[in-house]
This record gives structure tokens, sequence and C-alpha cells, in this order.
């Protein structure tokens, strides 16, 4: 009995999972026993949990709702039709619109043993019926609001759609007319009121030569003959242009186009709005692109400040250290004496140049004019980057035409130009090459020309080699030390003498060539005049110490094996010969590729490292330290002694992988201190 019960059971699962409504079938005490495929996908409830549950058990909102009485009358043998109403299932989610049909389920006796219920989802149906109603309401909104243009065309004869996009066109100026629209249409071609123009044909109402025309009728054709928020461009009755967004539909049947209606607003003015806006904007992005790139390039100028600034004091301080403990032989300390001055020197021709920027961009750099012979000017500048040249085996060519005589201007702000410029050449040609200059009067114009055998001036660069803060290479392994300043310089220094100067190179490597350009001294060439000049002199307030602390006493690094890196030699030999004296095993690297090398021959106990070093940076170094392993050096502890004194500059050298960070100048018993530190902890 139990198999001939199973198969039929079986037979009506799977009838009922064919229907595409729900159907539940419960049982004299309201439990379910059937649940289908549609019910599972409306309720969110698998049968699993459902089938043999009491209906008001599983869905308490039943209750709740009163739906229960459609169970309660389907047992009392009644059929009840459940009208559509919307409601949230909670288990499954779903919000819609639902109507049902419950009926009694009898026995082959007739009597009543349970309920059948039959649910259909009419949500979509529902959806429908109010959005048809939507539409119709603003159907009537567009008629009652006089802003929107609304009209209504008819054909004297049907359009066949099988003609071409250009027949059926022609086809729409012949046999179309306006059968109906409002006032604010008509206003919108030029008119007063509708009726001027209801009943006119299409053709005499449109330009029809005009292409503007012709491609909002052929955009209706490639639609389907329904365009929606489409912009069109037409003229009205005087020729002139005006832009509308439309919504046109056509009405098609059997083939045939029959009439159309359409909404049109004229949106010229907002056209025009937002062509102004977008001009704007456009403006505005430029400017905002451009103070994010001054922003970004005075970013970079400070970094560079700091690191330009406390590179030299570090070699001042560290030397000024060990002349103030005493100890140094006598060559040892003239060396420690001259290293000392050529890194205030050069501190203070930053100071300088930082400070010239500031009178230019307030106004206050003075140009004190007299009479001033050129070529004098060009011989001073070149006394003083001589030693600069002949250190690096540069050869200095000259070439000086006799006539150049004299020109209005600053003997020493003209020595400035021609200094900065020369500075440059040397700084930036190789061991060997070759600077030349020279000075020569044109027509108009006396000219000096600075040319160089270097690296030269990358194209994209070259329209910036002016600008204030700008380098081309202002990463932490540029070759070049600098602030940028001096050619910002060059320019409005040469500028306020009424010249101009200008930069040209062909690319990396092929050097580069600076011409400036001056006005020559008006009147007689030969008369002389007083040069007058202005002299500005900075004395450092210099306060030796007289006081020592005693207890300040660095730790001695007796056995410590130290590596050294650093590009900057001045750095780096006096800090080589401070920890020399403290005890510790120096060995000194001028480059991360130096530094490794020494790594992969000896063990050290402590690295300290620089930061900015030409083509591997210290960062980048000690990462590629850590990468070793720990036999070869891997978890050497090290320090970063840098200019580079940000709390970013901080974080980004621990992440490297730097155990400790310290500023440049440093402390001599500070670093000592580290260090010892450090090399303790690694032998703990």
């Amino acid at each position: 009995m139990a198999d001939e019960t199973h198969a039929p059971r079986d037979f009506q699962s799977s009838l009922l999972d064919a229907s595409v409504d729900g159907v539940l079938v419960f049982d004299a005490e309201f439990r379910y026993t059937a649940w289908n495929s549609a019910m599972e996908r409306i309720s969110g409830m698998p049968r699993e949990q459902v089938l043999g549950r009491v209906a008001f058990e599983v869905f308490p909102f039943l209750v709740e709702t009163g739906e229960d009485l459609y169970f309660r009358e389907a047992l009392a043998g009644k059929s009840l039709v459940a009208e559509a109403r919307p409601y949230d299932v909670p288990e499954s989610g779903h919000r819609g619109f639902f109507d049902g049909y419950y009926s009694p389920l009898k026995d082959e006796h007739g009597r009543v043993v349970g309920g059948v219920g039959v649910i259909r989802d009419i949500t979509a149906r529902m959806r429908a019926e109010e959005a048809l109603r939507a539409s119709e309401e603003r159907y009537r909104a567009f008629i009652a609001n006089s802003s929107e243009g609304i009209w209504r065309f008819e054909l004297d004869e049907p359009v066949p759609t099988s003609l071409t996009a250009d027949e059926q066109i022609e086809f729409f100026y012949q046999h179309g007319y306006l059968a109906e629209c409002n006032d604010a249409m008509a206003r919108m071609y030029g008119y007063e009121r509708a009726d001027e123009i209801v009943g006119a044909r299409l053709g005499d109402l449109l330009v029809r030569t005009d292409p503007a025309n012709v491609e909002y009728l052929r955009a209706f054709v490639a639609s389907g003959y329904r365009l929606t928020d489409v912009e069109s461009v037409e003229r009205d009755r005087e020729g002139r242009l005006k832009h509308f967004a439309n919504n046109l539909v056509g009405v098609v049947e059997g083939g045939n186009v029959l009439r159309g209606w359409g909404t049109q607003r004229d949106v010229s003015d907002h056209k025009r709005a937002e062509a102004e806006r977008e001009l704007f904007l456009s403006r505005e992005q430029a400017a905002r692109l451009q103070a994010e790139e001054a922003n970004r390039v005075k970013d970079e100028f400070l970094a560079t400040l700091s690191h330009e600034l406390r590179t030299p004091l570090t070699a001042i301080l560290g030397w000024a250290h060990m002349l103030k403990s005493g100890g140094l032989d006598e060559a040892t300390a003239r060396h420690a004496v001259e290293t000392v001055e050529r890194n205030a020197l050069a501190q203070r021709q930053l100071v300088e140049d930082v400070l010239d920027v500031s009178r230019i961009v307030t106004g206050n750099l003075r140009i004190e004019q007299s009479a001033v012979n050129l070529l004098d000017v060009v011989r001073a500048a070149l006394d003083s980057v001589r030693p600069a040249a002949e250190a690096k085996r540069i050869e200095i060519q000259c070439s000086f035409d006799p006539r150049a005589g004299r020109v209005a201007g600053d003997h020493s702000r003209l020595q400035q130009v021609v200094w900065n410029l020369l500075s440059n050449a040397v700084k930036f040609t190789p061991t060997g090459g070759v600077v030349r200059i020279g000075v020569e009067r044109l027509l108009a114009q006396t000219r000096i020309t600075v040319s160089d055998t270097g690296q030269g001036i990358a194209p994209d660069f070259l329209p910036y080699v002016f600008n204030r803060f700008r380098q081309a290479d202002g990463t932490t392994t540029r070759r070049h030390g600098g602030l940028g300043l001096g050619l910002a310089i060059v320019k409005h220094l040469v500028e306020a003498h009424g010249g101009s100067v200008h930069a040209y190179s062909t690319g990396a490597g092929a050097g580069a060539t600076f011409t400036v350009d001056l006005p020559p001294l008006p009147g007689d060439p030969s008369a002389e005049a007083q040069v007058l000049k202005s002299v500005e002199q900075e004395q450092s307030d210099a306060r030796p110490a007289d006081t020592k602390d005693e207890g300040d006493v660095a730790p001695p690094l007796v056995g410590l094996r130290v590596l050294l890196v650093d590009d900057d030699e001045d750095a780096m030999e006096m800090l080589a010969a401070f920890l020399d004296r403290s005890g510790a095993e120096v060995k000194t690297a001028v480059s991360a590729a130096a530094a490794l090398k020494e790594l992969g021959v000896r063990a050290f106990d402590v690295i300290v490292s620089d930061i900015a070093m030409p083509v591997v940076d210290g960062y980048d170094l000690m990462r590629r330290v850590r990468a070793l392993g720990e036999e070869r050096g891997g978890r050497t502890p090290a320090v970063a002694l840098t200019a580079y004194a940000s709390d970013a500059d901080r974080a980004q050298a621990l992440r490297a992988g730097y155990q400790r960070h310290i500023a440049k100048p440093v402390e001599p018993r500070e670093l000592l201190q580290v260090i010892a530190d450090l090399a303790g902890k690694a032998r703990a």
C-alpha cells in the first residue's frame, strides 16, 4: 500500500512544480502537505522547511494580517479569492503584489480533508499599470506646463517602413502635418500662438535644407520611430539656431508609420550655460593642476633645502666637535678647518640663493645701475669657478670680442649671473669635459654664451629650466646637489637689466648652451662712469663654547666593526675619523654597490648609511641588505643618517629596514650612543 501511494505523490509533485503559480496544500490541521517550486521562489522558503509544519507557525504574519481566514474558510468547504494587495514576505524579503485562490480539498467521499491555495505574483502587472497611470499623469502635466512644447503630427498617407531613411524623410515632409500643439511649441519656432502653425506641413514648418533637421528625422527613423530625451539642433522662422530636448514616438501598424506625438523643451540657454560652465571647469581644473604641481614642487624643494643645508652642517659640526675635543695632529686639524670653511661657504651660498629668491618674490631685489665692463665681469666669475674646474680636469675655453664694450647694470649681480651659468656648466660636465664661454657684440645687444659637453637637458624639462624650485632630478638618487634656484635667479637678474636669457639642448648627453643678451650702454661707448657696487656681507654670530660637560662622555666602540656609507666625502671622512678615534673598526663605501660588496667580504656589527645617493639610494640599499641571508649580513643593525629629516622620512626609513633614523647634522656623541646600543642589542 505504501508503494502505491508513493508513486502518485511524486507524480503530483512534478505536476505542481510545472506550474508557474505558487501552489500549496494543507491538511485539516493546517499542516502543509505540498509546496511547489513557485512557492519556494515567492516565499524564499524551501519545501524542506515547510512541509509537515503548521502554516501559522511558519508564517506568523498570516494571522497578523487576517489571511488565516482563507485557510479556515477552505476547511469549512468554501472557496475564496484573495484580492491583490501589496505585502512583504519577511522570510524572503520579497515585496510586491499577489492575489490568490483558496478552495477546499475533498476525499473520494466528499469530505473536506484540507485545502489548496494558488498564489499568483502580479507585481509586474501592477507596476505596469502604475507606470501607465504615471505616464498619463506626466502627459497631462506636459499639456498644463506652458514651458514644455507638446505636439502631434498626422500623415495624409501612411509612410511605409520599407522605404529608405531618406525616402521616409521626404515622405514626412510632403504628407506630414502638425495636427496639434500648444503655445509653448509655437513660441519655440518664433510664433506667438499654436493656431499659427497647427495644420502646417512639416516640409513648410521645418527648413528642409537644414542638415540639423534632416539628421533629427534620420535619427527618428533609425531608432525605430522612438526618440527619448534626444537633443536636436533646429532653426526657427528667423533662422536662429535652437537646441531642443525631444521625446518623439511614432505609431507603426502593418509596416506603416501612421502618426506620432512628442514633447520638446528649448534648452538653448542651458546649452550656452553648459558651454560656459565647461569652459570655467576646464580653466578651474587647469588652475588646480597648476596649484597641485606648485605644491608638489614646493614640497620637493623644501625636502631638498633640508638636505642641502643639513649635509654641510654634518661635516661642519663633526669636525668642529673633534677640534673642540682636541687630540688632532697639525695636518688633520688644518684639514678639518679647510673642510669646515668649504662647507660653510657652500651653505652660505645656499642661504644667499634663498634670500635672493625671497627678494625677487617680494620685489625687494635692488639693481644698482652703472657702466659695467662686461669682460671684467666674466673674468671675475671665471676666477671663482676655475678651482672647481681644475679639480675635475675640465678645460675652459674663452672667446672674447674686444668690441663687446660696456653695459648698464650692476657689476656684482651680473657677475652672479655669469658665475651661476659657469658653476652649472662645471657641475654638470663630467671629468675631462669642456666648458666654453664667449662674449660678443651683436647689432643690437651684447651676448654672453656659456656651453658645456655635459649631461644636457631633456626636451620635456627644457621649458621649465628657469622655473623656481624646479630640478630635472628631484629624487633621492640624484647625482648633483643644489636647490634649483640658480637659473631662476639668473633669469630675473637678466630681465631686470633689460635683457633675455635662453637655454638650448638637444637632449641627454648632448650638453647645454645658455645665452644672455644684454642691451649695450647707450651713448658714447668710451665714456667712463664710476662703478657703484652694492656689497652685502653677512657675518655669522660665532659663539665658541666655553664650557664642557664632563659628564657627557661618548661610549667607546672598541672592537665594533662599522660600515659607513655616504657619497659625501667630507661628511664620510669626518665621521670615519670620529668613529676611528672612538675605537671602532670603520670601513667606508661611497655607494650602495660598494656597501654590498663590503658586506660580501666581511661581517659588520652596525651599518651607518646616508639616504640620498646616486643610482641606488639608502632606502633601496637597505631593502637589498634585508633580502640577504643572515649569514651574509642581512640582519645587521642599521642607522639611517640623513638630511631628510621629516616624520615621513623617518617612517620610510624604518619601513625600508633601518632600526634608527638620525637627522643631519648629527651630534657625534648621539651617533656613538646609537651605534653602541644597536651593537649591544644585536649581541645580546
